[in-house]
């Protein structure tokens, strides 16, 4: 009885001990992170930046409870990556949102409607998953973790935002203005609805921006309506236009407005800093999008997001998905050849600007410019201000080719031929030290596709896939980056005789690609059979440094169709600088919508590079890096192949032969050994 008594207890006494360790284990919250890049471990530069904040930040994590997988995982990475954000300056809350929607709702957190299986059964469910952020006077939202991936980046951009927007707010020392400006004749000619409550909900998208803004900014409403000597100064100083209009008539020819004359504009303004904000919002009356517009302008404005202009009006991909229907892009614009998903994350981590230069100049306050697929010729006058542009000591990335195949006669109407696109940008690029090639890259090294129902591989060798070996791995925009695809890529080539700049390789081919500059046919489907042509290719490169203009002793004359003031454009021109930058790339098809997700991180990076966010650049790549496959050579699959098939069966017929021999031989032995027993 006592030694089972005794056992009791002991079960008791370890059952207690195992708890009590659970608990302290779960008291200090021990993880031992083994991924490559760390994914569960807060980053070196996550932790410099925690350390600048210098005021009580409050961080909120509006959760629905018990959401399934993957969101649950979601969930408990938050939790986990918040441990290690926890400082002195750094609190985190978890808020059940089931219970708490009104508050969710007030600090911009959305639901969404997820699909979750229950039951066996596909159902769908309302939830919410996004993090507020509060600094001071101001709010900074991720309105919902649809991923882990590069979850730290976007955290640490909110942060950053947070701190850089209170602090240049706090040393602003004059308001800024937000000035509507409509002319009683424009009400009755745009469908504006109950026009005369427009300036009331204007001013309310103003208060309601306010409260991320310490009240800085100062609505105003222009009385249009007569003779206004005030109004008329304003109009001068903010150099607003009339706006002028001819009959309109509808499809029966009935007059709906009679020719006319009157302002409308939405002008954000801070000093000398002006800016013209889009009015269609006020059309659709959507004056939440009237407020977001102003929020977004002013972090431009104060430097809080970088203003990125995307270059137009030379053949540039649709930089908007719109269908046909709702007047958008026409039904020959296939998705996948779009740019809206590169530029729309660019839209979403930056200001966004798009920039027509044969209309318009580049304005002053664009900090970075993208030029990619620029198809038809560029006047002197537009590159001009690209050249003015980059002698400013600002960036600029060209993601260009120098030929491209005509579909109208590939594949069906003949053999698919080059045709040279003749954009005229090299006639400047060649004076910054690096210009695109008249030719197209192919690459044996390329991506392959497997047809499911033969079984059959296709490879594209005009699709080359940049892998580890052949990427810049110490420069920070290319590093830990293991795979790139570069569809209908020409190459980049170096001019040796421009002296100052440093050239820095970003991308290679492989020393398997080769190039065409006429017919393709015979590359579509082989390598060829000239080992000679075969060698590495550079594909994308930074070319930094002293630069001059590629105007210079050249008279430019000022073409644009609004403007005739003559050769304005040689006065205050810049010849020359020494913190020039430009970023190449032989392929404008690697931003495409198609090939955008493999090649996201280095095109993000680039922008992130050019935006002056270099520190972030380590942090978007923790758990978005795609490895691929070791490219195994031909000659070692088949060697593998031999083994599989003759040597494991001939090595397995050789044992069991062995083992046959073996037991044939030992079984000999213990007859003998019997046989001569019984005979003694």
């Amino acid at each position: 009885m006592t030694k089972k008594k005794d056992r009791i207890i002991t079960f008791i006494l370890v059952l207690i001990i195992i708890i009590l360790v659970n608990l302290i284990i779960n008291q200090f919250n021990p993880s031992l992170d083994l991924t490559r890049d760390k994914v569960y471990s807060l980053s070196r530069e996550s932790k410099t930046l925690i350390r600048n904040i210098k005021e009580p930040m409050s961080v909120k994590f509006f959760v629905t409870p018990n959401l399934p997988p993957p969101f649950s995982t979601y969930e408990k990475y938050v939790r986990d990556i918040f441990e290690g954000y926890k400082s002195q300056n750094i609190s985190f809350e978890i808020v059940d949102a089931s219970k708490n929607q009104s508050l969710a709702n007030q600090y911009g957190i959305n639901s969404r409607q997820i699909s979750v299986l229950e039951r066996d059964q596909a159902q769908s469910r309302i939830a919410y998953m996004g993090l507020a952020f509060l600094y001071g006077d101001s709010i900074e939202t991720l309105p919902f973790i649809e991923s882990t991936e590069g979850l730290e980046y976007n955290i640490d951009t909110a942060i950053k935002k947070l701190i850089d927007k209170n602090d240049k707010l706090r040393r602003l020392e004059n308001n800024l203005n937000v000035y509507y400006i409509a002319s009683p004749e424009i009400y009755g000619l745009l469908p504006l609805g109950a026009a005369t409550s427009v300036p009331d909900s204007i001013m309310q998208a103003v208060n309601e921006a306010n409260q991320n803004l310490m009240n800085k900014v100062v609505f105003n409403n222009l009385d249009m309506s007569g003779d206004n000597e005030e109004a008329e100064e304003i109009l001068n100083r903010l150099n607003i236009k009339k706006l002028e209009w001819e009959d309109i008539k509808d499809e029966s020819g009935n007059l709906i407005a009679k020719a006319g004359s009157g302002y409308f504009s939405l002008i954000l303004e801070n000093g000398d800093n002006i800016k013209e904000l889009s009015t269609a919002s006020i059309l659709y009356g959507d004056f939440a999008a009237v407020k977001n517009d102003i929020l977004k302008n002013i972090d431009g404005m104060l430097g809080i997001k970088a203003n990125i202009g995307y270059i137009t009006g030379h053949g540039e991909p649709f930089y908007l998905d719109i269908p046909q229907e709702f007047g958008g892009n026409p039904p020959e614009v296939n998705r996948y050849d779009l740019f809206t998903e590169y530029l729309g994350e660019i839209d979403a981590n930056h200001n966004f600007e798009i920039i027509d230069t044969t209309t318009e100049n580049i304005p002053s306050f664009i900090d970075a410019l993208i030029i990619a697929g620029s198809r038809t010729p560029f006047t002197e006058s537009e590159l001009y201000k690209i050249d003015q542009f980059i002698m400013s000591g600002k960036p600029v990335l060209f993601m260009l080719n120098g030929f491209n195949i005509e579909e109208s006669t590939y594949p069906v109407y003949g053999e698919p031929q080059l045709v040279l696109i003749d954009n005229r940008l090299n006639n400047i690029l060649t004076n910054y030290g690096l210009y695109i090639a008249s030719n197209m890259i192919f690459d044996e090294n390329a991506y392959r596709n497997r047809n499911q129902q033969t079984g059959l591989e296709r490879r594209f060798y005009n699709v080359p896939m940049i892998t580890t070996e052949n990427v810049n791995s110490r420069n920070d925009i290319t590093k830990s980056i293991s795979l790139i695809i570069a569809p209908m890529s020409s190459e980049v080539l170096i001019n040796t005789n421009i002296e100052g700049v440093r050239i820095t390789p970003l991308l290679h081919t492989s020393d398997r690609s080769w190039i065409e500059t006429e017919n393709i046919s015979s590359s579509m489907e082989e390598a060829p059979s000239d080992a000679s042509r075969f060698s590495k290719r550079l594909l994308a490169a930074i070319s930094e440094g002293r630069m001059e203009s590629a105007f210079l002793g050249k008279e430019i004359t000022n073409n644009n169709t609004n403007n005739n003031r003559g050769n304005i454009a040689n006065i205050n021109r810049i010849n020359s600088t020494s913190d020039g930058k430009i970023i190449v790339i032989g392929s404008y098809d690697m931003g495409k919508n198609s090939a955008y997700q493999a090649n996201k991180i280095f095109l993000m990076n680039i922008i992130d590079y050019m935006a002056g966010d270099g520190g972030l650049m380590s942090i978007r790549r923790k758990g978005a890096i795609f490895n691929p496959p070791y490219q195994v050579p031909e000659s070692f699959k088949l060697f593998v192949r031999i083994i599989n098939i003759v040597i494991v069966p001939l090595a397995v017929i050789v044992f069991g032969l062995a083992l046959w021999n073996s037991d044939k031989k030992r079984r000999k032995k213990i007859f003998e050994k019997f046989n001569n027993a019984e005979k003694e």
